[in-house]
């Protein structure tokens, strides 16, 4: 399967999940998941417990580490609180984001990109085929390194959100440096070993997320499950807008929102990376049929020259290498096709 091919801006208009929302209650048959989807289970003591780090105490207490130790080894992800951003400052993103979204159609379409489906204003139809289509319109952004960013693609409007990006970019990049070092502690590594197979300019991609409302949530989702192809990457969900789930022995659940608090889970190259110390996680978005939700991700990879493999520590007699060694542009045709099958990209990598 080729890559897929971006959208020119004059067709774009007609596929955008926003514009299609706003003539009704008719949900186009390519949304519908005609056979429905599980349920997901409320488990919020799992979330204020066992999935809750505080990154504060991550450089000092051994059993903060070993919690997130545990917690990436069984489920791939966590909620981490004290990670020194005010609420304040990420309610005003989200709050901006959604300003962003509001803003009359040719002003966001401004922000479109005619050749690059990784930068700019759009949506998922892009990669979608023949396959259901997610529920969603997006802007994606390259937030760091400053120097790889794309700003013809950076909105004017509203007159803030180019400053809280580039604010949230550059507090998101300390906290994830911090979060590698403190993953490779939690496995007795040297605390650089994770920064230097990512390389010091690992990009850091922006996705900001607009899930309309939806008439029929039980039959559509805002995003089918997947597992992400990023070493690691944060969320930032909208308060009191419940969306994100997670698998876990084929079981779905519910990820509680956390005021404060800034969501991790863990993709396949992270996977790769530990040699299959740290699992990624399958996970979906469902849809609201009373509101609007919006989300800010953080997609972190390695440095597009970096071949991709287990850190050598990891291998050994007890633990023979689990995946492949690949470079991220082979990996992107894989997960281009692996999506599109309703597959785990990290499969078709293992040895």
């Amino acid at each position: 399967m080729a890559e897929p091919v971006p959208i020119p801006k004059q067709e774009l208009a007609s596929k955008l999940v926003q514009e299609i929302a706003k003539k009704g209650d008719e949900i186009p048959e390519k949304y519908l998941h005609k056979n429905g989807f599980p349920e997901a289970i409320e488990a919020p003591d799992l979330w204020r417990n066992n999935l809750l780090i505080d990154f504060s105490l991550l450089s000092s207490s051994a059993s903060e580490l070993e919690k997130l130790r545990s917690a990436l080894s069984e489920w791939g992800c966590f909620q981490v609180i004290n990670h020194g951003i005010e609420s304040s400052f990420l309610e005003e993103l989200i709050e901006v984001s959604k300003q962003f979204f509001a803003l009359p159609l040719e002003e966001k379409l401004k922000c479109s990109a005619a050749d690059d489906i990784f930068q700019g204003y759009g949506n998922d139809m892009v990669y979608a085929g023949d396959q259901t289509v997610n529920w969603n319109d997006r802007l994606f952004l390259t937030l760091y390194p400053d120097d790889k960013r794309q700003l013809q693609f950076w909105p004017t409007k509203p007159d803030k959100f180019r400053g809280m990006i580039d604010e949230y970019s550059k507090k998101l990049a300390t906290i994830v440096e911090a979060i590698y070092k403190a993953m490779a502690r939690s496995l007795n590594l040297d605390e650089d070993c994770f920064l230097k197979h990512q390389g010091k300019r690992g990009p850091i991609t922006g996705r900001f997320s607009l899930y309309p409302r939806c008439p029929c949530p039980e039959s559509v989702l805002g995003v089918k499950p997947h597992s992400d192809g990023t070493t690691m990457t944060f969320l930032l969900p909208e308060k009191e807008v419940d969306g994100l789930q997670v698998l876990k022995d084929d079981c779905w659940y519910k990820v509680p929102d956390i005021p404060g608090a800034l969501f991790v889970n863990f993709g396949d190259l992270g996977e790769v990376m530990t040699n299959g110390e740290f699992k990624s996680v399958m996970h979906r978005v469902v849809t609201n049929a009373a509101k609007d939700r919006i989300s800010v991700a953080a997609f972190c990879t390695p440095a597009d020259e970096k071949e991709i493999g287990a850190v050598s520590e990891l291998v050994g007699i007890h633990q023979p290498q689990m995946y492949k060694r690949f470079n991220i542009h082979d990996f992107r045709r894989m997960f281009f096709e692996s999506y599109a099958q309703g597959r785990r990209t990290i499969d078709a990598l293992k040895l």
